[in-house]
């Protein structure tokens, strides 16, 4: 099958009008999955903190406790990730879904997620400590990881082959969708951010800024949910739409995974 090019206007359009006819679900979703559990451990994160300026030394804020805190919040939107795509696919193919079904295909693929969002996080660390280009590129080779593991079982490093051949021939404009995606984002996080520091502008000393901030992890947490919610359905259909794109694959076919 001769392959086409991705349209980009579709999937903006397509994410956004799915997150319209799944807000409540979605939202319940990313609170569960990304925004009660950043809460808590932003505070864990605050108090490990605390503790380490308390006692003078700030290596503490490496301790292997700090690091796992660090790697189960990296996790949080890749569980989002698992279960939008159960959404997405089972809205775009006319078919129900609902927030206990959703969360539990996340749950249900937790530890072979964590697998996966650690050598996620390894490839990305190396590729950018060599630099920022190949850091990018390894981004839309890996841009659909986490669908086709969730929707075709394709086990961790099958995951990642799968990403690289739906994306073949599409790369420049996966590119193009992340940086219109990314530019979205540091705008809303700007917004939101500055007001995250007008919630802490009453502090004083270094110390101060080191203990959990409530109105200002709010804020963090509500940007959290909104860029994990539209990330997650914008991933979700680009999968869907270069699944069709390059091998015809019918909605019906790929919701059949779910039954």
């Amino acid at each position: 099958m001769e392959d086409r090019n991705l349209d980009i206007g579709y999937v903006f359009e397509k994410t956004f009008s799915i997150i319209g006819q799944k807000f409540a679900e979605l939202a319940m979703l990313s609170l569960v999955l990304v925004g009660v559990p950043s809460l808590i451990l932003a505070w864990v994160a605050a108090q490990m903190l605390e503790q380490a300026v308390a006692s003078g030394s700030m290596m503490a804020a490496f301790s292997p406790s700090f690091i796992l805190v660090n790697v189960v919040a990296g996790l949080l939107p890749l569980l989002l990730q698992a279960a939008v795509v159960h959404t997405t696919v089972e809205t775009m193919s006319n078919r129900p879904s609902d927030f206990g079904s959703s969360l539990s295909i996340a749950l249900g693929v937790f530890l072979p997620l964590l697998g996966l969002s650690i050598l996620l996080s390894l490839g990305y660390a190396i590729a950018f400590m060599l630099l920022v280009i190949p850091g990018l590129i390894l981004m839309t080779f890996w841009a659909v990881t986490v669908p086709a593991f969730v929707a075709e079982r394709t086990g961790i490093i099958g995951a990642f082959g799968r990403s690289v051949e739906l994306t073949k021939g599409q790369r420049w404009r996966i590119f193009a969708l992340m940086v219109v995606a990314f530019i979205a984002f540091m705008i809303a996080g700007l917004i939101i951010g500055m007001l995250s520091f007008g919630a802490m502008a009453s502090t004083q000393s270094y110390e101060a800024f080191a203990t959990f901030n409530l109105w200002g992890a709010l804020l963090d947490m509500v940007l959290s949910m909104i860029a994990g919610v539209v990330g997650a359905v914008g991933i979700s259909v680009l999968y869907v739409h270069l699944r069709d794109l390059k091998e015809g694959t019918s909605l019906e076919t790929i919701s059949d995974v779910f039954r």
